[in-house]
């Protein structure tokens, strides 16, 4: 399967996780439960997570099959303090906090780039892939 064909069958569970945390944000420095969901999926995948001193963070390392330098991805996962007025079934129920800047999304994907570097870092990835999920470091 190529990538676009992985990503194409994973699409259904990155949407559900876009909605998930669409459905519950947090704002800066304080996304514990995202960084949690975040945490546990690259932990399901085996997907080595570094010690970072700075809150919420994540920061995840597939190391390749193949020498070469390091690529890195970044994605951001914070919310905004402001209500959110759309009737969605995936609505906030975070008061006075939701996703207006699309960094739900950024995550949602990272996670799913995550699962696909990871299926195919022997073949595929030269180097290390480090993907950091952040407000800031």
């Amino acid at each position: 399967m190529n990538f676009k064909e992985k990503a194409q069958a994973l699409q259904p569970n990155i949407v559900a996780w876009r909605r998930d945390i669409h459905m519950h944000p947090e704002v800066s420095f304080k996304e514990f439960r995202t960084s949690q969901l975040i945490k546990d999926h690259l932990t399901k995948l085996g997907i080595e997570i570094l010690p970072i001193e700075s809150g919420t963070s994540v920061v995840g390392l597939i190391r390749g099959g193949k020498p070469g330098k390091t690529f890195a991805m970044r994605a951001d996962f914070d919310a905004l303090p402001m209500q959110e007025e759309a009737d969605v079934p995936f609505k906030s129920v975070n008061d006075g906090v939701m996703h207006s800047c699309g960094h739900d999304t950024h995550a949602a994907m990272l996670m799913g780039v995550a699962q696909i570097m990871n299926e195919v870092k022997y073949e595929r990835i030269e180097g290390k892939n480090v993907l950091t999920l952040e407000k800031k470091l």
